[in-house]
């Protein structure tokens, strides 16, 4: 999850390398541990801690890694995932690649309800070019302290100077004040399953 205030601190935003990986996903994962979208995907077992993980190291592999666009604070203790333009979409073989980690993150028993819930999400994802938020998150001893907004920064600087919309589903109504002070507005409230809710958010470029 996300935890901002309105005064950022002096925190330097760079964009991650590789070998970034282990600590961003240990990142991600600590913060987003008490989410409910999160926690329902994941099949609640003895391997809970690693599927919630696995995640996020889908996430890094699959979507952000590949276009470059995991942008993190100097201390590796937040980190956004973007997906620029006509690149969030997986093509078939895309899918077929992705399928194994969602089985670990689900379990068997779980996998079919959980793709169509992402079958639901996805039927809503605008068509218009955009950049999409797939993640952004702040480990929970740093929180509060701004660096949600450093890191949305430099995405939503690029947006505004290219004229480009942003896009994010927010799964945490707490969160949502902080992604309107960015311009973001609430286009739909979705919900998944019961106690799960998202909410789908647009940004228009300034």
């Amino acid at each position: 999850m996300i935890d901002d205030d309105l005064a950022p601190k002096a925190v330097f935003v760079e964009q991650a390398r590789a070998d970034d990986r282990e600590i961003i996903v240990d990142t991600l994962t600590r913060a987003f541990w008490d989410d409910p979208m999160y926690a329902w995907l994941a099949k609640h077992d003895a391997y809970y801690g690693a599927r919630f993980r696995r995640i996020f190291e889908a996430y890094w592999q699959h979507f952000a890694l590949p276009y470059e666009q995991i942008w993190t604070t100097e201390d590796r203790l937040g980190a956004a995932l973007w997906s620029p333009p006509n690149c969030w979409k997986l093509g078939l073989a895309e899918e077929l690649s992705f399928l194994p980690d969602w089985v670990a993150v689900t379990g068997m028993r779980n996998l079919y309800s959980r793709w169509r819930a992402i079958e639901k999400i996805q039927a809503k994802h605008p068509h218009e070019p955009h950049w999409y938020l797939m993640a952004i998150g702040v480990a929970p001893e740093v929180q509060g302290q701004g660096r949600c907004s450093k890191l949305l920064r430099p995405v939503m600087d690029i947006c505004d100077r290219t004229q480009m919309p942003a896009y994010l589903e927010n799964s945490q109504a707490r969160n949502t004040a902080i992604y309107e002070r960015f311009g973001f507005r609430v286009t739909e409230e979705l919900e998944i399953a019961e106690g799960v809710k998202l909410w789908l958010m647009w940004r228009e470029p300034r």
